[in-house]
């Protein structure tokens, strides 16, 4: 998200304000905000791709400040991690993944499934946002329509590495059934 980062996105910091007020929107309706974050280890598949970046432990791999909403429940992608049923103390559910795709840790689905017992109703609205628009962002979003769940996209909170290629992801996600909205037309604080 900021310059100096291991795998920094160009301009990423710019939406940084975007982000904040869709995190105080969730906060104002006291939604449960559910966030994806690269936790990785030297060994991950993703960094025969990409350079060394969020590594476990580090503070490239936290959440940016204004993206968070305590308490949070971090929920790593271990196969011996049990995910508590009940998230009524917490505020953020964050979901560390090894790969683009947060639905590659094996609790995602489950956190899913979850969310009704927790008075989520089984067709709330996602609101996505994030980085990157063609490649984690459209990862989430995938997966969550694949899934039956209606989203929504938050255009001025999320950042493409390349224009031409985050157009095309915008594109796919509307014709896919999601809604393209920006961070003014979430509720207010």
């Amino acid at each position: 998200m900021l310059p100096g980062g291991k795998l920094y996105v160009p301009g990423a910091e710019k939406i940084i304000p975007a982000i904040e007020q869709v995190v105080q929107a969730c906060r104002s309706a006291g939604a449960l905000l559910i966030a994806s974050a690269d936790a990785h280890s030297a060994h991950d598949p993703e960094l025969k791709q990409w350079p060394p970046h969020c590594m476990k432990g580090t503070a490239g791999a936290e959440i940016i400040p204004q993206a968070r909403l305590e308490p949070a429940l971090t929920i790593p992608n271990d196969a011996a991690f049990r995910v508590a049923s009940d998230f009524g103390a917490f505020r953020q559910i964050i979901i560390q993944k090894n790969e683009l795709n947060v639905f590659s840790n094996r609790h995602a689905d489950e956190v899913l499934a979850l969310l009704p017992r927790n008075g989520i109703d089984d067709d709330a609205e996602f609101v996505v946002f994030g980085v990157v628009t063609e490649y984690c962002v459209q990862f989430a979003a995938e997966g969550l329509l694949q899934r039956g769940k209606p989203v929504a996209i938050v255009t001025d909170a999320i950042k493409e590495i390349d224009a031409a290629s985050g157009e095309c992801s915008l594109r796919g996600f509307k014709s896919r059934g999601a809604r393209l909205i920006t961070s003014a037309q979430l509720p207010a604080a």
